[in-house]
């Protein structure tokens, strides 16, 4: 892991199962700083994805690749609550969900960014 202010590498896993996911980030711990529990892993396996991979892998940040739309305060806390670092919400989502997102995220000491 490198430290703050240098470029950042990312594993996206979107096509596996939980064990396979871990094994894959087994495989490349040592050169990546984020992984990316893409949609399908979460429709198919749920949050406990980003639970059981931050478990394991603690000094690696987890990606949670949400696409919020809506709900995002709800969203955003169960999905900080799993472990996950970075959390996605969609930029055309409503104003006031990204913001309920934004304060959800202040109260629990998270750091947040969009583009």
């Amino acid at each position: 892991m490198r430290g703050e202010g240098f470029m950042e590498l990312q594993l996206a896993l979107d096509l596996v199962n939980i064990p396979e996911a871990k094994q894959l980030v087994k495989e490349v711990e040592e050169y990546v700083d984020i992984v990316e529990i893409g949609t399908p892993v979460i429709i198919n396996e749920g949050l406990r994805a980003v639970k059981e991979i931050k478990q394991e892998f603690p000094h690696l940040k987890v990606l949670a690749d949400l696409k919020i739309m809506d709900a995002a305060a709800y969203e955003v806390m169960k999905a900080s609550e799993a472990g996950a670092d970075i959390i996605t919400i969609l930029g055309v989502a409503e104003d006031l969900s990204i913001k309920g997102a934004v304060k959800k995220l202040k109260n629990k000491a998270k750091k947040y960014w969009w583009t």
